[in-house]
């Protein structure tokens, strides 16, 4: 399976758990790769909400080091870089990688963003690095939440915020479809507990409009 399915219109024929189903999921939003994925990051129109929400909540200031999971195509990180002193992000999609190095160019070279491509479950970077963090649209897609969470508090330094903006529970199928299958959702008191059980206070989970859900959090 390749582009060509994507093209075509072909993911609801897929049934989940089978390995074409887990191919698209890869190539489309899990790990975007290819021609449409990156055409697709490039202007993710359907996320730009999430990334005002996520910037709403983090107030942003010139004092801060940001950081990203999961950073898709680089356009929250822009947004950011146009407040915050420097950023940094991690991303296991090498086409993501080149995409928003790409968008990020000036950045990058000016020194101030570091983009590594690599695990979120293993950040590469010392404690107390990053005064605020934000995983916009992929918490869903992480597969040991409890250890991703307490690598984020360890590099948050005291005070550190942490925002993330991602998919809550729901019966009906919706706009995520037919991705809904592949995502790990959390019943909001489940989602409040994994936080602080990390370590981190000031834990607030609600409802946002698409049936996203938005975390804030903060490091002693």
């Amino acid at each position: 399976m390749d582009d060509r399915l994507v093209e075509e219109g072909m993911a609801g024929q897929l049934r989940p758990g089978t390995p074409e189903y887990e191919r698209f999921i890869d190539i489309t939003a899990r790990r975007p790769t290819g021609q449409v994925g990156v055409a697709h990051y490039r202007d993710a129109k359907e996320h730009q909400r999430s990334f005002q929400i996520a910037l709403e909540g983090l107030h942003l200031t010139p004092h801060d080091r940001y950081l990203e999971l999961g950073f898709g195509g680089g356009q929250l990180l822009e947004m950011a870089l146009q407040i915050v002193a420097s950023a940094a992000g991690i991303d296991h999609s090498p086409d993501m990688l080149a995409l928003a190095s790409e968008r990020n160019v000036s950045a990058v070279v000016a020194g101030r963003l570091q983009l590594v491509y690599g695990d979120v479950h293993q950040l590469p970077w010392a404690a107390a690095e990053f005064t605020c963090a934000a995983a916009v649209n992929m918490f869903f897609f992480v597969q040991e939440p409890d250890r991703f969470l307490s690598e984020i508090h360890r590099v948050l330094g005291p005070g550190g915020r942490l925002v993330i903006v991602t998919a809550g529970p729901t019966a009906e199928p919706g706009p995520s479809a037919p991705w809904q299958a592949a995502l790990r959702v959390y019943p909001a008191e489940v989602l409040e507990r994994m936080v602080r059980a990390a370590g981190f206070i000031s834990v607030t989970v609600e409802q946002h409009e698409g049936n996203s859900q938005v975390v804030r959090a903060a490091k002693s």
